[in-house]
């Protein structure tokens, strides 16, 4: 829920896994659909083994901690089985628990207690790719209570990646999930009347002389985003602080290509640049942190793996599921790419599980050659019209006629 000291959602799901072992224990190692996966994982889990012993022999400060790279990755191939195992509709029933994020946030605004803008932004962002597609489907109220969780956590936290992991989220499934190539792309986020009462304030403001940051809800972010290209502001040093952290992880690596840096080896840097972070810390980049610190092949592997779960959704996009976990799994990626979403308890196992399940396409027959189909009602009625035996017109060409209480051909008992 964002809150750092509640770890709900690694305690549920290691919990479900627990006591679900007898369901998808005995397919873990024998699924096909999640091949591929499993092999990343294991390898992932030996690379973080060897790193962590190293981080705990070299001293470097809280090792254990990178074992969350080596061992996230196992529940979400183990979770995405149990999901395997499942009928399609059955996730429906647990749809309840996407209403928690915005919860979390509305109670942390409540007791004033802060949230971490990131775990709250990455699973507001995966509530709003669900949200979209119930959205098409007829149902407002996840997306509408979600967007409200959103705003509120940028007038609360003002931070620019939280908002543009929701943001994406919502684009990536709406474009994933439009009805036709053809059609214009339906975004179902926001109507024209919201649209244009935003670009009435906007004017307003700019016309009145008065602060971005006067703005109700948006004026932090617009403040920040508006101070981003000056490094002297606190906002503008992160972003130069963030690539300065890339390139020298990246620089230390080639020093360890096999093996990594070791878990828990900091990230030091020297800067003369005003900054509100430390500049001894991890790299800040999911990407770059897996390469840093288990090595090139276990870094690559695990970017292999994305691509391939988002390559997996994007070719099943006419398949709801699929351009929801598509739309979610972009969301991921986002916070990826700016923090440490894969990295770090109560944001890393949510992760791993929308790229788990995202990779393994859950609900989507895998015998469809990759452009998963929905089975509609005109679906359904082509077969039985395939399966139906033919009618022999008579000598006129026409069809033979029957009397009401005639009994149709081929239904004899």
């Amino acid at each position: 829920m964002g809150v750092s000291s509640v770890y709900l959602m690694d305690v549920l799901a290691a919990s479900a896994l627990l006591v679900t072992v007898h369901m998808w224990g005995p397919r873990a190692f024998s699924e096909p659909r999640l091949r591929w996966f499993r092999a990343v994982a294991v390898v992932l889990a030996a690379a973080s083994t060897q790193a962590v012993y190293r981080g705990i022999e070299a001293g470097y400060p809280d090792p254990l901690k990178g074992a969350i790279l080596g061992l996230y990755p196992l529940f979400g191939w183990f979770a995405a089985t149990w999901f395997l195992t499942r009928p399609v509709h059955e996730p429906l029933r647990w749809r309840w628990v996407l209403y928690l994020p915005t919860c979390g946030v509305l109670l942390g605004w409540a007791v004033h207690t802060p949230v971490i803008a990131a775990a709250s932004g990455l699973y507001l962002a995966i509530a709003a790719a669900f949200g979209v597609q119930m959205r098409y489907r007829g149902s407002s109220r996840l997306l509408l209570w979600t967007l409200t969780g959103a705003a509120l956590l940028t007038a609360l936290a003002s931070k620019r990646g939280s908002l543009l992991a929701v943001v994406a989220a919502l684009s990536a499934t709406a474009l994933a999930g439009r009805p036709s190539r053809r059609r214009v792309i339906r975004w179902p986020v926001m109507s024209w009347t919201v649209a244009t009462v935003g670009v009435m304030t906007l004017l307003a403001f700019s016309l009145s002389g008065q602060h971005l940051s006067d703005m109700p809800v948006a004026g932090g972010i617009m403040t920040r985003l508006s101070s981003s290209a000056d490094v002297h502001t606190e906002a503008g040093a992160n972003v130069g602080l963030r690539l300065e952290m890339w390139r020298e992880a990246l620089r230390m690596a080639w020093h360890e290509p096999l093996f990594g840096a070791g878990a828990g080896h900091p990230i030091e840097l020297t800067a003369s640049r005003p900054r509100a972070n430390s500049g001894s810390s991890g790299p800040h980049n999911s990407f770059v942190g897996y390469i840093y610190y288990l090595g090139w092949p276990a870094g690559l592997g695990f970017i292999m793996l994305v691509a391939a779960a988002l390559c997996r959704t994007w070719r099943a996009r006419r398949h709801p599921v699929a351009a929801t976990w598509f739309g979610a799994t972009v969301g991921v990626c986002v916070t990826a790419l700016t923090n440490v979403a894969f990295e770090t308890t109560f944001i890393g196992l949510p992760s791993w599980l929308v790229l788990a399940c995202a990779y393994a396409l859950v609900g989507v027959d895998r015998d469809d050659g990759g452009e998963n189909r929905t089975d509609t009602e005109a679906g359904r009625r082509k077969r039985l019209i395939a399966q139906r035996p033919a009618v022999h017109a008579g000598t006129t060409g026409r069809g033979v006629a029957r009397s009401p209480g005639a009994s149709a051909p081929g239904l004899h008992v």
